[in-house]
Parts: structure tokens; sequence; C-alpha cells
């Protein structure tokens, strides 16, 4: 008896094997079809590879459709089921794509994704998740900002200040007029300077930044288009070391592109305010044999627009002048600069003095109109031994 029981054990053992074996065949071969002893509930087959890809107050949905050619349509809810859109489709084959692009209220939605067959039946659901980009996007984007202008005689240089990338700015698009010509460019957000060839004069452009808030993003925003002008500032020339001399003898010349006076020509049969020694710098010297230098003046005349602007000695590399001397950096209208007497009626001076601080060494001044302006070096110092003289590696001159 006990072996009878003992077979009886293990053929039910066998038949709860051969079932869990069926089972599991029945639904590793078909995902989306489940069979009761009621009856047959069908599954249509799912979307497969499902992306979502964020847009301006839209997404765009890809996915894959299976081997299934009873696939009528495809619905798509969001919001916990309170929204949704549905696409009709044809018989499809295995490997079709299926991408759609619809419009949704912005935010991070979750989306639930089902195809149905002829009859209603339903596949299982497939989720995903993407964003709508909107108004709160747009509230976190801006423009570049210009950091700085460079004129030179070919052209201008913008230097642009650095952007948060987070945000996701992708280019720039710049125009401007030249010679009645629109001019477009494309700048790449990874450019710190743009150059604009030719421009010479004062000159209106107009600029935007292009954003992608995410790298697949289907769409792109704009921010408005900026008015900036770009103003044209004559600049100083041959203002730094290496100074350049127009003529010279020996140690001395007289620089090149400046106005140098009869009375600062105290050397070498004629020259004065390049020095050869120290690296081709500016200097005004008298004494050690030289005579004295009465009203000597050395500067440049440019015509300005209205605006504030500054004349500075931006590198001082030495001086002994005094207190007792007078030596003047010097802003005047008109094309000369005034006799130290009269340097009060300049439209601004400072005094360079040994120990003043270079920082100090400015004047800054503003034109109401446009107008023709003189700056420079003014001096009257003795011919004595020890003698005077000041030793000026760089001006700069820029507006404010």
């Amino acid at each position: 008896m006990r072996i009878i029981s003992n077979i009886h054990k293990l053929g039910i053992a066998v038949i709860v094997l051969l079932c869990s074996v069926t089972q599991f065949s029945c639904s590793k071969w078909d995902d989306f079809k489940e069979y009761t002893k009621d009856g047959e509930i069908v599954y249509t087959g799912k979307l497969d590879s499902v992306e979502v890809f964020s847009g301006k107050g839209r997404v765009m949905l890809r996915g894959e459709f299976n081997a299934d050619p009873k696939i009528r349509m495809t619905k798509i809810y969001w919001n916990d089921y309170k929204d949704s859109i549905e696409f009709q489709t044809e018989e499809v084959s295995k490997g079709a794509i299926f991408e759609k692009t619809f419009a949704v209220d912005e935010g991070v939605k979750s989306f639930v994704i089902y195809n149905y067959d002829g009859a209603g039946n339903r596949s299982v659901a497939v989720n995903a998740v993407g964003t709508s980009f909107g108004s709160a996007y747009r509230r976190k984007i801006n423009n570049r900002l210009v950091s700085l202008v460079n004129f030179d005689a070919d052209g201008v240089t913008i230097n642009w200040e650095a952007m948060d990338l987070s945000t996701g700015p992708q280019y720039t698009e710049l125009e401007y007029a030249l010679n009645g010509e629109t001019k477009h460019m494309i700048i790449p957000i990874s450019e710190a300077s743009t150059r604009l060839e030719g421009l010479s004069t004062t000159t209106q452009i107009k600029y935007r930044t292009i954003f992608k808030p995410e790298e697949s993003s289907i769409d792109t925003f704009a921010v408005a288009y900026k008015n900036y002008e770009i103003k044209f500032i004559p600049r100083l020339k041959n203002n730094r070391v290496p100074f350049i001399a127009a003529s010279r003898k020996d140690r001395w010349g007289t620089l090149a592109d400046w106005i140098t006076n009869d009375a600062a020509k105290i050397h070498a049969g004629g020259h004065g305010g390049w020095d050869d020694w120290n690296g081709n710098i500016f200097n005004l010297e008298s004494g050690w044999g030289a005579p004295a230098i009465i009203n000597g003046k050395v500067y440049q005349s440019l015509e300005l627009e209205p605006g504030t602007y500054t004349f500075e000695i931006s590198d001082l590399m030495n001086t002994n002048l005094t207190q007792d001397d007078n030596a003047y950096l010097v802003v005047a209208l008109g094309n000369t600069l005034p006799d130290v007497e009269l340097v009060t009626t300049a439209i601004g001076y400072v005094k360079v003095v040994e120990g003043k601080p270079v920082g100090e060494l400015h004047v800054k001044f503003t034109l109401t109109e446009t107008s023709l302006v003189s700056m420079g070096f003014l001096t009257t110092q003795p011919g004595d031994t020890p003698g005077r003289f000041c030793n000026i590696r760089a001006f700069d001159f820029y507006q404010n």
C-alpha cells in the first residue's frame, strides 16, 4: 500500500510540473495573450522602444510596432488619464515606426500608451516620460551680453560675456548693414569673440540667442532681437611700447602719429619724445646738458562724438618730476594743447609727479556735441643737473 501511495504522489507532482511548464511556455511565447478556462482574453501588440522628445508646448513620441497586423489605433494618455490623444493606423508590419507630435501643456509628463485592434482589444500599457517647455522656460533664458567692443583699421571685434550653459544656449544670430548690404552671421555659443570685417563707422546691429532646452528637443527657443549701437571711437595710434619713431638720431627720436612741437625737440638736432633707452619708450627729458623745455607738447587730435571718455597713462615706468615742475596729462578742445600758464582752460588735466599712483594719472571728460579734441603730454621743466624725465610705457583712451 505504501508503494501505491508513493506512486500516486509522484503522478500528481508530474502533472503539476507539466502544467507549470505549459503555463511558462505559453507566457514566453506570447506576452500579449492570456488564456483562461472561462474564455480567451486577447491583448493587442504593444508599442516597443518608446521615446519622448521635448518641444515648445508639445512633444514628439516615437516607438516601434511589433509583428501584430491587427493594430488599428494608438492612444496616449497623460495627466492621470485626464488628457489623451489617439491616432488611427493602417495595417502595420514589424519594425514600422510610430512617430507623432502633439500639443501638451508645459511640464514633465508621464505618458501611458495603448495600441488597439479593430475589435477594441488593447495592448498592455507602455509608460514613458517627457517634457513640454513653455513660458516657465522662457523666463530662464536671456540674450548674450556684449562685454567689450574693439575697433581697429580693418573692422570691429565684439567680445561676449560667458553664458549659463545649463539653459541650453546654442548660437547667436547677428545682423548688420555694410555698404548697403545686410550681413547675417551665426555665432556658436562657444565663440567668445566675433569679428565684423570692414566695419569702420558707428553702426546699429541686432542679435538674438537661440536655445534648446534639451539636446534632443525638436524645437528651439529664440529670445527677442536686441538692438545694439556699435559706436566707432577713433583710437590713439602708436600709444605703447615699443613706440615707433618717425625719425631718430642716436638715442632720441620723434614719435610717429603724434604731433610734437619744436619746444619738445631739444635733443640731437631737433628730436624729442621718443627714447631708445629702456625699450623705445615715451620720454620728455631735460637737463644733463640738454636745455630746458618750455611748453613742450606731444599730443594727438581726434574727432569724437558726444559721450564720456577717459585718457590715461596706463603704464608709467618711472619719473622724477616734482610738484614744482609743470608736467600735465591734458585734454583740450581744438587742434592743440594750451600752454602751461593756460592749462586750466583745458577740459581736463592732471599733474604728473613722482610717487603719484598710476591709477590717478587719468583725465575723464564728457562731450555734448561732436568735437575735435587734443590729448597728450604738456610740460615746462628746467635744464639743470640732475635733469627731469618721465618714462611712459603706455597711454590709453576709451569711452566709458
